[in-house]
């Protein structure tokens, strides 16, 4: 009898980040599949009730933001003649054609949307159309034009996590050390296609004084482009930016995780490190052998079940309160002789997968201090 081999999900992540992390990591990254994109979690259906302390609009679901693109990810994506991807470079060439926030790193954030997200986004977060990313497809029911080349902020960002605090500690890990990579990557291109001393100069100033001006004018507020200036920042390359991209995007395309590492230096192996250990957590079902209850706060409550929130609100757990009745067992006691105390005195055996993932959205925590 021929053994059926395991099916293995394709990686979560942008296939070039995921050829990345097959080969820094021991084993493949979890779905997050609490959180999803055609059928936004974070969307309340009509006539729910409360689930969630935060809703957002169905007209912009969480891409209420201009993510930075980095010249390889613009080139990677200018390169892919997939038809699928059509819609989506064409949102990109837009970007190229106006001008603004183009240089040989990438495609930055158009300077009034980032005053407008740092004065407004606590608010208006998942909820502004105002906001919305230039390669959300609204058309496509809100499909991401970018996705095969999305930037590791997009890539690594969850409303919801499986395994709760856990897996977020996973994801902000591994955006940190991607978003690393895609620094030092970029400026690696540059070098590598020597787009001329006064262009780099033009590209890495020194540092402005703490209170000096963001912008360099009205122009730039207004979302228009300099000529000049993008001149002096194209150096070699000007006039052929859409070639310097597409060979970025090779150059990086070709590049071993191995390589990366080697181009990208201490601060890459430092995040690796944390992003394996942080792995390493999410794959694991151990529990630890203190814990008591953390700090939660109630959504709703009734007869039989209670929804609370921990870690984050988006996040909510609904739990019996017949179990949020025996936490008080876990103070004082080992993990293990609060299980039992629980059985004998209450009847009532907990499995160790129900303690996990208490552990994991921090309703239970561990006891550092015993």
């Amino acid at each position: 009898m021929r053994r059926r081999l395991p099916v293995v999900q394709p990686s979560p992540l942008p296939p070039l980040y995921a050829a990345w992390m097959d080969a820094l990591l021991a084993a493949p990254i979890p779905h997050e599949t609490e959180a999803t994109c055609d059928d936004c979690a974070m969307c309340a259906p009509a006539g729910a009730r409360p689930v969630s302390t935060v809703f957002f609009d169905p007209r912009t679901k969480c891409c209420t933001y201009v993510p930075a693109l980095a010249n390889f990810l613009v080139g990677g994506l200018l390169a892919d003649d997939d038809p699928a991807a059509a819609p989506g470079r064409a949102t990109l060439e837009a970007r190229l054609a106006s001008g603004v926030a183009v240089t040989p790193l990438g495609l930055g954030q158009p300077p009034t949307f980032s005053v407008l997200y740092e004065a407004t986004a606590a608010r208006s977060f998942g909820r502004s159309p105002s906001l919305r990313c230039p390669h959300y497809l609204a058309e496509r029911g809100g499909r991401c034009g970018v996705w095969r080349h999305r930037a590791a902020v997009c890539a690594t960002w969850f409303c919801k996590h499986v395994r709760g605090a856990t897996g977020r500690r996973f994801w902000r890990a591994l955006h940190q050390l991607l978003a690393s990579v895609e620094g030092s990557l970029a400026r690696w291109c540059v070098l590598e296609l020597d787009v001329g001393a006064e262009a780099l100069a033009r590209l890495f100033p020194p540092r402005k004084a703490p209170g000096a001006p963001g912008h360099d004018g009205a122009a730039t507020l207004d979302d228009l482009a300099d000529p000049a200036a993008a001149r002096a920042s194209w150096g070699r390359w000007w006039g052929r930016e859409a070639e310097f991209y597409r060979e970025c995007g090779r150059r990086v395309s070709a590049l071993s995780w191995a390589d990366v590492a080697e181009i990208c230096g201490p601060d890459t192996a430092i995040f690796a490190r944390v992003t394996r250990e942080a792995h390493a957590a999410l794959l694991s079902d151990a529990i630890p052998p203190r814990l008591r209850m953390g700090p939660i706060n109630v959504v709703r409550i009734d007869g039989r079940s209670c929804c609370v929130w921990s870690y984050d609100g988006a996040d909510p757990l609904d739990l019996p309160r017949r179990l949020m009745d025996l936490f008080p067992y876990f103070e004082g006691r080992s993990t293990e002789e609060a299980l039992r105390a629980i059985e004998t005195a209450e009847g009532v055996r907990i499995d160790p997968a129900l303690v996990r993932r208490l552990v994991d959205f921090e309703v239970l925590v561990p006891d550092a201090a015993r």
